[in-house]
This record gives C-alpha cells, sequence and structure tokens, in this order.
C-alpha cells in the first residue's frame, strides 16, 4: 500500500518498482545470494552467475523471450525510458542491468546483465586475513633520486619493501597519497576502494562523486555523496568536480576514472586536496598510468598537451598504483623518487 502522504508521483514510481519486483521472481534467489555479484542471461533458458570472478552456468527453461521481454519492459516503465536496443537502466534497489534486444542481438535472442553492489564495507584487516594481499608483484622499479625522499615516503617503501602490505596501505590513506586501483570488470576494485577510504580519520569532510552510490561511508558524518550521469536531467562528473572544489572538501573520491573528467579531477589532487582513492579499468598497475593518459586526452585541455608530458604529470600526480584481480592484489607501483623527477 502506497504511503498516505506520498505525492502522486512517488506513488505511481512505487507501483512501477513492485512491478519489476514481481517480474524477477523467477531470479530473486539469485539476486538474495550476497556472494553473487553479477547475474547475466546470454540467451532465453540460460543464466550465469559470477561469484568472486568466476562464472557458473544454471539451465532457466523459465527465462524465455517472452519472460525476459516483459521484465525488460517493466525495466524501461521503471526507468520511464521508451524502448530502444540498448539500454541501462536502475533497478529498484539500485542494482544497474545492461540490456541487448534486437537489432543489436540475433533474432530471438535477448541479453540482460545485472550487475549487483554491495553495502558490505570490509576492513583491511578483513580483506588481509581473507588472503586478499598474500601474493603480489612489486613492478615499482629501481628507487630513484632516493637522498631526496621525505620521511613519510621512506617509511611507506619499508613497509612495502618488508611485505607488510596493510600497514602500507593504511598509511598512505593516513598520509594523504594519492591511490588509484586498476582491474577489469569485477575484479574487486570498488570492494577494495571502500576498504581504503575507511582508513580515512572520521574527522574529514569527504566527498563522493559516483554514478552509482557505493561509497557509503558509514563512519564519516561529514560526508556529501554525488550522483553524475548521462541522461536528461542529470549533470556530467565534470560539472561535480566544479561543485567539489568550491564545497570546502579534505577529500575528494571519484569512483572511476572513465572519460575525459579524469583532467579535472587530476588537477584537483594536484590543487590542493590529495589523499585520493579512484579506480579504473586496466591490464597491470604499469598499465594504469597509459591507461588514465588516453582518457586526460579525451579533455579539450589534455588533447592540446603531447602524451609524454601527460605520463609525467601522472606518475606526479598518482603516487600508487595497485591492480587487483579476483578480488586479490596482484601488482603494487610506488615509487616516490620518480614523482620528484617527473
Amino acid at each position: 500500500m502506497n504511503d498516505i502522504h506520498s505525492t502522486p508521483e512517488e506513488a505511481r514510481e512505487s507501483s512501477r518498482a513492485l512491478v519489476v519486483r514481481q517480474m524477477m521472481r523467477p531470479i530473486a534467489a539469485y539476486m538474495e545470494d550476497d556472494e553473487i555479484r553479477e547475474i547475466t542471461v546470454p540467451r532465453p533458458g540460460v543464466l550465469f552467475t559470477r561469484r568472486k570472478g568466476a562464472w557458473y552456468q544454471h539451465d532457466a527453461p523459465e527465462l524465455t523471450v517472452d519472460y525476459l521481454k516483459a521484465l525488460t519492459d517493466a525495466m524501461a516503465s521503471f526507468n520511464q525510458k521508451n524502448f530502444t536496443p540498448i539500454m541501462s537502466l536502475k533497478l529498484p534497489d539500485g542494482e544497474r542491468a545492461q540490456v541487448a534486444q534486437q537489432p543489436a542481438v540475433l533474432d530471438g535472442s535477448l541479453s540482460l546483465n545485472i550487475r549487483k553492489h554491495s553495502s558490505v564495507v570490509k576492513t583491511l584487516d578483513e580483506l588481509d586475513a581473507e588472503g586478499a594481499f598474500l601474493d603480489w608483484k612489486d613492478v615499482s622499479g629501481p628507487l630513484e633520486n632516493a637522498a631526496a625522499l621525505s620521511d613519510q615516503d621512506r617509511e611507506l617503501l619499508e613497509l612495502k619493501n618488508s611485505r607488510n602490505t596493510r600497514a602500507f596501505l593504511e598509511k598512505a590513506v593516513l598520509y594523504c597519497r594519492n591511490m588509484i586501483i586498476g582491474g577489469k570488470t569485477g575484479s574487486g576494485k570498488t570492494t577494495f576502494a571502500r576498504s581504503l577510504i575507511e582508513c580515512v580519520p572520521t574527522h574529514e569532510r569527504i566527498i563522493t562523486i559516483e554514478d552509482v552510490h557505493e561509497l557509503f561511508l558509514p563512519r564519516h558524518p561529514n560526508r556529501v555523496h554525488m550522483i553524475y550521469g548521462a541522461d536528461e536531467g542529470q549533470i556530467s562528473a565534470t560539472d561535480c568536480i566544479a561543485a567539489c572544489m568550491r564545497s570546502s572538501p579534505d577529500r575528494i573520491f571519484l569512483s572511476e576514472l572513465r572519460g575525459s573528467e579524469a583532467w579535472e579531477y587530476l588537477t584537483a589532487l594536484n590543487t590542493g586536496h590529495p589523499g585520493s582513492v579512484t579506480t579504473t579499468h586496466a591490464n597491470s598497475a604499469r598499465d594504469t598510468f597509459d591507461r588514465v593518459a588516453l582518457l586526460v586526452k579525451q579533455s579539450t585541455a589534455g588533447n592540446q598537451i603531447d602524451i609524454d608530458t601527460i605520463r609525467r604529470f601522472l606518475y606526479s600526480t598518482l603516487d600508487i598504483s595497485l591492480y587487483f584481480a579476483h578480488y586479490k592484489l596482484v601488482e603494487v607501483y610506488f615509487n616516490p623518487g620518480r614523482a620528484l623527477l617527473a
């Protein structure tokens, strides 16, 4: 029953949400399983789930073409979107769905992908106990300009070199080092980012910038969560960054670098807002720098700068690059001497 105090629009939205939830009953068990991070239907009758980076196949004869069309129609209605062959949709409980229908797929087929977002925030100690930091490769290369290093950087290097990973990561957050986490989809980047952000002192003012709300900060009272998107009526990540700069944050956390906003964000880190944690899609800790350089080139300002200058800028701005796969730390890059030479 709708709340007696709800507006007509809120009542309509509640009704549309109820329809989606009812339509999703055939996959409810998968949606409720906290270990499942992703659900995909590549074609009618077959369903795959992703648990800790691995895919598992399930027979699902109830997922017929007609059912899938009805489900995606309900999802589109909830988002107040008309039919298009490819749709990015939000579900009533915050999950994200990607739909591909004819003519974007073969006749008689329909693709549905749902990404679930965990609200669980694990500490670095919990990740350490689960073995997330057991086996990683140091890709930092030879230490450069060692004589000019600060006491904090020397301490961080000692912790890294002694494989005291949890302490290295916690101190890096406390010392306001900028960190970027690279990895593929479903690698555990966001889970790890949440754990790092939990190390930020609770008296600091934090602003997050996300397209999907995943950085919850339950212990930080002075927090603001900004949401960006590409749909009509939403604002861009670049606009959010500009607003952040006028809102006196101690730290700005952009959930993912994926486009031209990379330049504005990295510039903000260099102008009085260090201590960032962000993520991006990359193939290794070192590849992350090249990946972000290409994103910077997409911006109006970055397009005017040669790629070598951008790389030097990145090495001086992004202090630590971490690469994750299957919810495990795989590679670490930290060479503060190179940053001083950049």
